[in-house]
């Protein structure tokens, strides 16, 4: 029986609060595609969190539109459904004001990162889950987490409290990795991006390195715009990928990025999403743009 969910803070909530509630530590940390793709196993007894629905599992916690999901049948156990974070679907499953009142804190700020419901302070200097949820963000650029996750798994699972996490070496490493690449990031954002209306259009597959840094950058570079399109390779130029986001301080954009990444293949939820570009991907891209600012 494992828990099998995604190395972000949301994945990372979720594995606590089912581990708390389920008595399980074995966990599998995979990507939406993979796992729509069929290369990953799910076993009898796993529980997908934060992930797209799988036939074979036993639980299911999602928040993302995918077309998976629509697969789901009813009365399947767990929760699908709108919500900030899936982390708050687990946590209202397991009746957690009552069983884990000790994590409402951090479900609750898994809740504003996941959503973007952020400030300029929590983009430009970060504290508490925030911070930490930047230091463990896929879309960072930071690399390899597998071992960083299970390490900040067991810290939380066994009470560790956010100050002390913060404090940790491995969790401050990272952090000032980000803030040293912070210039670089702003300048490749500047030379690799061109507004048309309302979108900003970043495209990273000429660098031979992204810097790492906060993916919510680009909204304080453009705060005319309302959503974010990237293009940039995937694990080792294999495919290229295109992230969606709307704006966390333009809140005007009329698509919803997820509902329009899951047509295209990807999924997502109503303010940011992700596909995989295959065969023609400047066509790919052109057609997205081209949605999102007919929709303004």
């Amino acid at each position: 029986m494992r828990i099998v969910t995604r190395g972000d803070l949301d994945g990372l909530a979720c594995a606590v609060l089912l581990a708390f509630s389920e008595g399980i530590e074995d966990i599998l940390l995979v990507h939406p595609q993979e796992l729509t793709e069929g290369e990953v196993e799910i076993l009898d007894g796993d529980i997908i969190a934060n992930l797209p629905y799988h036939p074979a599992c036993s639980k299911w916690f999602d928040h993302h539109l995918h077309v998976s999901n629509a697969a789901a049948p009813i009365g399947y156990e767990g929760r699908f459904g709108q919500a900030p974070s899936a982390a708050r679907l687990v946590y209202e499953y397991y009746d957690g004001e009552r069983t884990m009142p000790h994590f409402a804190e951090m479900v609750r700020q898994t809740d504003r990162l996941d959503s973007a419901d952020l400030t300029l302070d929590d983009v430009l200097a970060p504290e508490s889950w925030i911070k930490l949820g930047f230091t463990i963000d896929g879309r960072s650029g930071l690399g390899a987490f597998e071992s960083y996750f299970m390490k900040l798994f067991r810290l939380i699972l066994d009470g560790e409290a956010i100050d002390a996490l913060l404090a940790h070496p491995e969790v401050e490493r990272r952090w000032r990795r980000l803030e040293d690449e912070d210039v670089e990031l702003h300048t490749a954002l500047q030379e690799h991006s061109r507004v048309e209306k309302n979108v900003v259009l970043t495209d990273f597959r000429d660098l031979d390195r992204v810097p790492v840094g906060n993916r919510f950058l680009v909204f304080a570079l453009f705060p005319a715009i309302n959503v974010a399109a990237r293009v940039q390779w995937g694990p080792g130029k294999a495919f290229a990928m295109l992230t969606l986001g709307h704006s966390i301080f333009n809140r005007t954009c009329q698509t919803n990025v997820g509902e329009l990444a899951a047509r295209y293949g990807g999924g997502g939820h109503r303010g940011a999403g992700s596909l995989k570009l295959l065969d023609d991907v400047e066509r790919q891209v052109e057609m997205v743009l081209a949605e999102l600012t007919a929709n303004g």
